[in-house]
């Protein structure tokens, strides 16, 4: 299902734009780059970035659960088939005890882990949860319901920007960004959306 572009959240997009900084997105541009470097150095650097860049060292993380994620990014097998395999890293990176001695689903790294390979899946966080008035399943449904649940919402979110990326009024706005910095020209209009929708979040947009 593809949501539907009411005016309320175009003027949030737009005022988004207005508001972005190459601060908001030049880490993310910088670690697209090193991840093209497979050296030793290239690959620490890269860790350190991601670490900082995707709050990979908050949450009660443990260096065991951080170790598993990078060999798991670093991996020729996060798309399988031509697919991201989500099934089966959020079922290996959830078995990882945090250090507060619980257990968490990684949804939001993962979804930075899988788009380091595939820059057309979207970013998934509390920002995007909110765009799209989604409600999350509670712990209670089970890790199976709500992994499936995770997979279903990232394809309508893959679906919807594409769709508004293609938009009259959409359109424009991208362009600019891409003029704002010509190295966002390069990257997948999924991506592109992904900084409006978080940059929506950030500053609170969409709250009247």
């Amino acid at each position: 299902m593809i949501m539907e572009l009411d005016q309320r959240h175009f003027e949030a997009l737009e005022k988004a734009e207005a508001l972005m900084l190459r601060s908001d997105f030049c880490p993310y541009l910088d670690l697209k780059e090193l991840f093209r470097d497979r050296s030793d150095l290239g690959r620490a650097r890269c860790r350190s970035l991601f670490i900082n860049f995707c709050r990979l060292g908050v949450g009660g993380l443990t260096e065991d659960f951080k170790k598993k994620f990078f060999e798991i990014l670093f991996s020729e097998e996060v798309i399988v088939n031509g697919k991201p395999d989500f099934f089966n890293i959020l079922n290996d990176l959830s078995g990882y005890e945090r250090r507060n001695d619980d257990f968490a689903i990684p949804f939001s790294f993962v979804s930075k882990l899988v788009g380091m390979h595939c820059e057309s899946s979207p970013i998934y966080d509390r920002h995007v949860v909110a765009f799209f008035h989604a409600k999350p399943p509670l712990p209670s449904a089970g890790k199976e319901s709500r992994i499936n649940w995770f997979i279903g919402f990232l394809a309508e979110v893959t679906k919807s920007y594409h769709d508004w990326a293609n938009e009259e009024r959409v359109k424009p706005v991208l362009e600019r960004l891409k003029v704002f910095d010509s190295r966002l020209s390069k990257c997948h209009e999924v991506r592109l959306m992904d900084f409006l929708v978080w940059k929506t979040g950030k500053e609170k947009l969409l709250i009247s």
